[in-house]
């Protein structure tokens, strides 16, 4: 049976309370995930719940020179380039969430808190939403233990410079695409230069390793005309990062000697999941619009997803009195990983602050 939101047991009644009008809000989480994703979208009533990504891979080189041509046929008699296509396909799925209301919920309430709630589904939808999205980068197994190690068990050490310096290394090697063009800065207004990024997400906790590590370079110390993105904290060895909070976390992962580091204990380390990745090289799917691609917070607007408000009295018989209306979202969704080649995954520990 699903469950009403009610004054008595959820939402209470301000009477014989002080008010504050302004009123508490849920934490904003940062949602990162479709940062840099390559768009798809399947058209409403098109007849099909997959979409399909094509790839013309790159050419072998051509270094045999050309001869001269002895006789004249079709062609000239040489062998044409026969292109290699890559396709690569995703079904889709539908997901949402929803809340029964009750009337007293706004009858007794001095400002909607129908709203309110509303709002918080909003939140939900973007953290749903990004939480499958990561579980898709999730599924890489191209990547690296923290120094090389040579598995989660083995790890004593958060992420560094050398573990950003090995992902670059191996997305380089393959081609991939850049995210960011070189920015250019200036002693006179005591900006520093930064090369062109690739793009990283990891976990709060593991930003502030990184801003520890010799050559990081703070957001705030980017030239002016560089364009950053939301949580975008700063740039080391390649990567322009951003953090979160929904960024995998393995509770008590288990290492050897970690003297320091977040966890239970010593030999009970927390163990962390970051992405570097190239353009192109994961992407999303929504239906009759593109999900972002751009990172946001929560309670911002989150394309892609319908919002749906059913008012008090609208349940026709099955709501004889008028009492219950309902709020709810929904979206279609679908993530893949398109080039293996262009997505690192990087595993560590983070350091104990406390």
């Amino acid at each position: 049976m699903a469950t009403t939101t009610t004054l008595g047991s959820h939402v209470t009644a301000p009477v014989n309370f002080v008010l504050m009008r302004g009123l508490l809000s849920a934490a904003r989480r940062t949602f990162p995930y479709f940062n840099g994703t390559l768009p798809g979208s399947l058209e409403e009533q098109g007849g099909s719940m997959s979409v399909k990504w094509r790839r013309i891979e790159n050419l072998v080189p051509a270094t045999t020179a050309l001869g001269e041509v002895t006789a004249s046929s079709f062609g000239m008699g040489r062998t044409a380039a026969a292109p290699t296509i890559t396709d690569l396909t995703v079904a889709i799925a539908k997901y949402g969430n929803y809340m029964h209301v009750a009337e007293e919920v706004d009858l007794f309430n001095v400002n909607s808190r129908s709203a309110q709630l509303m709002d918080t589904l909003g939140e939900n939808a973007g953290h749903t939403l990004n939480a499958l999205q990561r579980d898709v980068l999730g599924t890489q197994t191209t990547g690296r233990w923290a120094d090389g190690v040579a598995a989660t068990t083995l790890m004593v050490d958060n992420l560094d410079v050398n573990d950003v310096r090995y992902a670059v290394n191996q997305l380089n090697r393959q081609a991939a695409m850049k995210f960011f063009p070189q920015g250019t800065g200036s002693t006179n207004v005591g900006t520093l230069t930064i090369r062109s990024s690739y793009f990283g997400i990891c976990h709060s906790d593991v930003e502030e390793d990184l801003r520890q590590e010799t050559g990081f370079v703070a957001v705030e110390q980017y030239a002016g005309y560089t364009e950053t993105f939301i949580e975008e904290f700063g740039a080391l060895g390649g990567v322009r990062f951003a953090s979160t909070q929904i960024a995998p976390v393995a509770t008590s992962g288990g290492t050897t000697t970690a003297t320091g580091m977040r966890g239970a204990s010593d030999i009970l380390n927390d163990t962390y999941k970051t992405f570097i990745y190239g353009r192109e090289a994961v992407g999303t799917i929504s239906l009759g619009d593109q999900h972002s691609t751009a990172i946001y917070k929560g309670f911002d607007q989150v394309p892609a997803v319908v919002p749906i408000f059913k008012a008090v009295g609208s349940a026709g018989a099955g709501d004889p009195f008028n009492e219950v209306g309902s709020i709810a979202w929904k979206a279609w969704y679908a993530g893949k990983i398109l080039n293996d080649n262009w997505l690192i995954v990087v595993e560590s520990l983070a350091t104990d602050l406390a």
